[in-house]
């Protein structure tokens, strides 16, 4: 890859997009060691004007060609509407650019896998924004689930909703429920096998503002997501179940992001009815607990991973390949959504 080795260069980036989320990437990126935001741009000329105003260092342009003609930028971060993202990936990498572009990567696999192969043959790192799996919180979590605490996994379940932000160019799957995945893809170190989602369009018949989405890994073990840009109450929380205990992430519980539960039903096997065959079951309810966990500025941390990973000192975690195969999961889901909750097998 075309790193750049030295850990002492000052590292230049451009940012295409400063819309809703745009000023959260560049804040980021200025708080990284040796790294600023030299250039931004987007077609809205009140966006960048608001923007210059907070960020006053920072040129501001209409068109993305004057970030990537630009030899003195060494990084672009793309923050654009999703339809976009390939066209825009493919003429950064053309320019000799590395490449942050936030989640989805797109909506077509083997556009996605395209970009993947143009970056290799240009010796270029491709990041793509999922910014859940440099949250600590999720981290701890991950640890709980492999030393044990839980035992075996059965099933999660995850929650995204609010009021809005309504999106036009996505659906609810590719906005929300592809935060969730990458989260549980993470947990359990696996990609699902299967995929149903039903979903409905209440605000715009063509785009699907709620959805629910299951998907089935190894082992039996199910994970069910619930999206919804059409509910009153803001959650984002993802609960775990194990056969010994179970654990709830709650995102916007600052103070306790991580409850474990020593619940669990257990079956008694030494009880039979003879003429029913059935069993007892034994309900445990034990104790709540609250772990201490460490927490941290997610976006912070990812922007810093990209820098490392220009720099060749990390390895890239949410790496074009990774995020290849996510478009590939999130478009069987779409199927899915387009054919009522089908159950479809993802071909790999």
């Amino acid at each position: 890859m075309k790193n750049i080795n030295s850990v002492s260069k000052n590292i230049n980036i451009g940012v295409i997009g400063a819309g809703r989320w745009g000023p959260n990437l560049i804040g980021s990126i200025n708080q990284v060691n040796k790294t600023k935001v030299v250039q931004v741009a987007d077609l809205n000329q009140t966006s960048l004007s608001q923007l210059q105003s907070r960020f006053p260092n920072i040129t501001t342009t209409k068109s993305s060609n004057d970030i990537l003609d630009d030899e003195t930028i060494d990084g672009v971060v793309i923050s654009t509407p999703v339809a976009s993202h390939i066209d825009l990936v493919e003429k950064a990498l053309r320019k000799g650019k590395h490449v942050f572009v936030e989640k989805p990567f797109g909506n077509n696999t083997q556009k996605s896998l395209d970009m993947c192969l143009l970056a290799e043959s240009e010796n270029l790192h491709i990041m793509v924004g999922y910014v859940f799996l440099f949250n600590e919180t999720i981290i701890a979590l991950k640890k709980i689930i492999e030393n044990g605490e839980l035992g075996k996994i059965l099933h999660l379940e995850s929650h995204r909703t609010n009021l809005g932000p309504v999106r036009k160019d996505v659906n609810a799957v590719w906005d929300l429920t592809s935060h969730d995945l990458s989260i549980f893809d993470f947990l359990l170190q696996d990609r699902p096998e299967y995929v149903s989602c039903l979903g409905s369009s209440k605000l715009d018949e063509n785009v699907a503002d709620t959805a629910f989405t299951t998907f089935k890994y190894q082992n039996d073990i199910i994970a069910h997501a619930h999206a919804s840009w059409l509910n009153p109450r803001k959650v984002r929380q993802i609960t775990v179940i194990g056969d010994k205990k179970m654990a709830l992430w709650d995102d916007l519980n600052l103070e306790h992001p991580i409850t474990i539960y020593d619940s669990s039903i257990g079956l008694d096997q030494s009880y039979y009815s003879d003429s029913y065959a059935s069993h007892r079951l034994s309900y445990n309810r034990g104790d709540v607990v609250l772990p201490s966990i460490k927490t941290n500025e997610p976006l912070l941390a990812e922007m810093n991973h990209f820098i490392n990973v220009i720099r060749g000192t990390e390895e890239n975690k949410c790496s074009g390949i990774y995020a290849t195969e996510m478009v590939r999961t999130l478009s069987y889901a779409n199927e899915s959504l387009c054919k009522d909750g089908s159950l479809i097998k993802i071909e790999r």
